[in-house]
């Protein structure tokens, strides 16, 4: 395994795709969230395949800067609107091997601005040391970057990591948004998120909506940014592939129903 992850280091064998975030209120897109995949036709395609096996190496910081440079130099080849949405482990930013500086380097070198960025830190691992964590978050927004808190409601620390870190901007977990318009704690849980964001001056991305009855009760319960295949799916090309209600200035076009 080892000879294999060195190899798709070396041949740089990652490709990124990219999921539109949507503002609902204007029917306008936000930025893109980048997904990061292996070699296809293999066992690391997937990313939770890949960063397992980097992490079993002890090779996660080298896939990460590989990943993020992979992601930043798409985003500007392909001059995305909005925001960049980068997918970033706790681990690697205490890790003190971890070359510091890396991603402003290459947000540079790609012609971009760290306001640009988002840091993405996802829920479902453990987060080390809060206090340690902050710190090292803390020189990112001194360059301008913004933090967000992946997959809450998916891991350990939840609300507690929200309350410390402060971020920029919070995702809700998919588990929460499945049949939520069928589940009355689900709704009551989402309801909490949006008023507590407001009331913490973060903004909320629900990711994970497939269903037009999941996305027309967010909607009602007061979401404004949303991601997901019931809008659009992630693309190598997102330009390509623009979402055609968009385009036609209707939410209601896609009849992706459960009912």
């Amino acid at each position: 395994m080892f000879k294999i992850i060195q190899k798709i280091l070396r041949n740089k064998e990652i490709s990124v795709v990219f999921q539109p975030i949507f503002d609902i209120s204007n029917k306008s897109i936000i930025g893109y969230e980048a997904l990061s995949r292996g070699p296809e036709n293999s066992l690391y395609y997937t990313p939770d395949k890949l960063f397992e096996a980097a992490i079993d190496c002890g090779l996660l910081s080298e896939l990460e800067i590989l990943c993020r440079d992979t992601a930043i130099q798409q985003f500007a080849k392909l001059k995305l609107s909005g925001k960049l949405f980068l997918n970033i482990s706790p681990l690697v930013l205490l890790d003190k091997a971890h070359p510091q500086g890396e991603t402003i380097k290459l947000v540079e070198k790609a012609g971009l601005n760290c306001q640009q960025i988002v840091i993405e830190l996802s829920e479902k691992y453990p987060f080390p040391n809060s206090q340690t964590l902050s710190r090292a978050l803390s020189k990112y927004r001194q360059f301008g970057f913004d933090v967000a808190i992946d997959d809450l409601g998916a891991g350990y620390s939840g609300l507690k990591m929200w309350s410390q870190l402060r971020p920029n901007i919070v995702k809700v977990d998919r588990y929460f948004v499945e049949n939520c318009y069928q589940d009355s704690f689900k709704r009551k849980f989402l309801k909490a998120i949006f008023e507590l964001a407001k009331s913490a001056e973060a903004e909320v991305v629900v990711e994970g909506i497939e269903y037009f009855e999941e996305f027309e009760l967010l909607r009602q319960l007061g979401m404004t940014y949303a991601q997901g295949y019931y809008l659009s799916r992630p693309s190598a090309d997102p330009l390509r592939f623009y979402p055609q209600w968009l385009e036609q200035g209707s939410l209601y076009l896609r009849q992706n129903s459960k009912c």
